[in-house]
């Protein structure tokens, strides 16, 4: 019957984007989690006409599709489907910028749009607007991340708060357009989130209940003014008076976006890979060679970086707002601006005398970071994934943790914003991840003003049986330990899918209930978030 199926598949897409062929597969199989999955075929459709008939014919047959929009979902399953014998629904071809709207600050994309063709298509043209890039580099979908209610740090960061108006496949092939996108003369689509009635966008986000082909997103008018905020505490002890004078900020509205706060560790990571000739091959990373390698690179415990725009009076403001919410909390405070990094740049060596700090080695990660915070996408945040791994990161534009082979499982939970909350978090999960053999690297970013998001990589040679098995045990761990005090995973990966929704829950239930009402015939991604 699949042979039949694929057979149509190529009459609606053609041949060359039918793909059955091993080392055409390769791609899609590569992933950064243990769990693999096999894969038949990959069908790549160019419009969602063609969408809509891979649908029906997929319907007809009870076959199952598994739409991606790039793939790169590393750390949650990359371009893999939930279930095995799954044909992947590639919709990377569908890679147009439908529109861009210079006075709303607002663009329509497709699935296949990244976010560096987005900022190139903003600065060839001078439009003068920025997206807001996550940490999963340039080749990351737009939609995708979206779809994910991933963030980014800087304005607009909640990716799926920025987002306004859906077109979405049904299982049946049914377009159906959100908001007021169902009206054929509607003018603010992409300008007010609600429309009229029932609010539906939200369940086309981390679910299995449709086919997303085009969303509106809001972008960030250029501000007159702009600065990154970068803090270091040199003590452990000082982030419980860190975190609600952070807390305080983000209610007085001085940051524009998330707050990132960074352990040392996590900063390690981002700086290196696992020095395995130091550490005679054992795992994992002892106290005294993080602190070694801490005090070389002048990492603190505990790093933070924001940012601030607006217009030249609104900045200046927020730097004395800070300044003064600050003072006595954090061992260091600078803000970055245009002309400052271009003086770093230009004398390095005296300000590395002047502030104590490595200059050179700072302004390799500096200049993408203030960059992403200013919406130019960075593969700085990718580095992270070849921790673990015995062969070197890929070089720059070419960097893929999945056809790399990195070991990379994120566990993401939501934790309250308050000291006592990130306390009681950290005493659960450090002992866990120690017993594994792994290390702790968590960032906590303030999503909003009352909570964190504790993007916790679980990073492992996936080379080794021995590590692959750690790692898993680890995250089921962390998962079981973790839900049982409260703070839950916002998002879940192939890995952990099943750990969350075959729970007895009338939550589940409902969305059971929706799935069988909106895809009868289930043809759409089968166990993504539901049963």
């Amino acid at each position: 019957m699949l042979e039949t199926v694929i057979s149509a598949f190529r009459q609606i897409v053609g041949d060359s984007h039918t793909l059955t062929d091993p080392s055409s597969l390769r791609r899609y199989r590569a992933r950064t989690i243990p769990d693999q999955r096999q894969i038949p075929a990959v069908v790549r459709p160019s419009s969602v006409e063609e969408i809509q008939q891979l649908v029906r014919v997929a319907a007809a047959h009870q076959v199952s599709l598994y739409p991606i929009s790039t793939g790169n979902n590393w750390g949650y399953g990359s371009a893999q489907p939930t279930r095995d014998d799954t044909v992947v629904l590639d919709l990377g071809r569908m890679n147009r910028i439908l529109e861009v709207n210079t006075e709303l600050a607002y663009a329509v994309v497709e699935p296949g749009v990244t976010q560096q063709q987005l900022y190139a298509y903003l600065q060839e043209r001078r439009i003068p607007l920025c997206l807001n890039p996550t940490g999963a580099g340039p080749t990351c979908s737009i939609l995708g991340n979206t779809l994910e209610r991933g963030f980014g740090i800087g304005p607009n960061g909640d990716h799926f708060l920025a987002q306004c108006g859906m077109e979405v496949v049904l299982g049946t092939g049914d377009i159906l357009r959100t908001g007021f996108g169902h009206f054929p003369a509607a003018r603010t689509t992409h300008l007010y989130k609600w429309g009229v009635g029932p609010y539906l966008d939200g369940l086309f986000t981390q679910s299995n209940l449709g086919i997303v082909t085009k969303i509106g997103v809001w972008l960030t008018p250029t501000p007159e003014q702009f600065a990154a905020c970068y803090l270091t505490c040199n003590s452990e002890a000082q982030l419980g008076e860190l975190i609600p004078a952070i807390r305080g900020l983000l209610f007085l509205g001085v940051f524009q976006g998330p707050v990132n706060l960074l352990h040392r560790n996590r900063v390690l990571i981002m700086l290196g890979q696992y020095p395995w000739q130091e550490m005679d091959g054992r795992t994992p990373l002892s106290e005294p060679v993080a602190s070694r390698l801490a005090a070389q690179k002048k990492i603190g415990a505990w790093n933070g970086v924001g940012a601030i725009s607006g217009s030249r009076a609104q900045v200046a403001a927020a730097k004395r707002t800070i300044a003064r919410a600050l003072k006595g909390k954090v061992d260091r405070l600078t803000f970055l601006s245009d002309d400052r990094l271009h003086l770093l740049k230009r004398f390095p060596r005296m300000f590395s005398a002047i502030l104590k700090m490595n200059i050179p080695d700072l302004l390799k990660t500096l200049e993408n970071s203030y960059g992403m915070m200013k919406g130019v996408p960075s593969e700085v945040a990718l580095s992270l994934a070849y921790w673990r791994n015995r062969q070197k990161s890929g070089s720059a534009g070419s960097i893929n943790p999945a056809l790399d082979r990195c070991g990379l499982m994120w566990f993401a939970p939501i934790i309250p914003m308050t000291s006592e909350d990130v306390s009681a978090f950290r005493s659960i999960i450090e002992p866990i991840l120690a017993r594994h053999g792994l290390e702790t690297c968590i960032t906590l970013t303030a999503v909003n003003e009352r909570c964190f998001d504790c993007t916790l990589p679980i990073l492992f040679d996936s080379e080794s049986p021995g590590e692959v098995a750690a790692a898993q045990a680890c995250y089921a761990e962390l998962h079981d330990a973790c839900s049982r005090a409260g703070y839950i995973p916002y998002r879940l990966g192939l890995h952990s899918m099943a750990l969350e929704t075959t729970k007895d829950d009338v939550f589940w239930d409902v969305v059971e209930r929706l799935k069988t009402a909106l895809d009868p015939a289930g043809v759409v991604s089968p166990g993504r978030y539901s049963r």
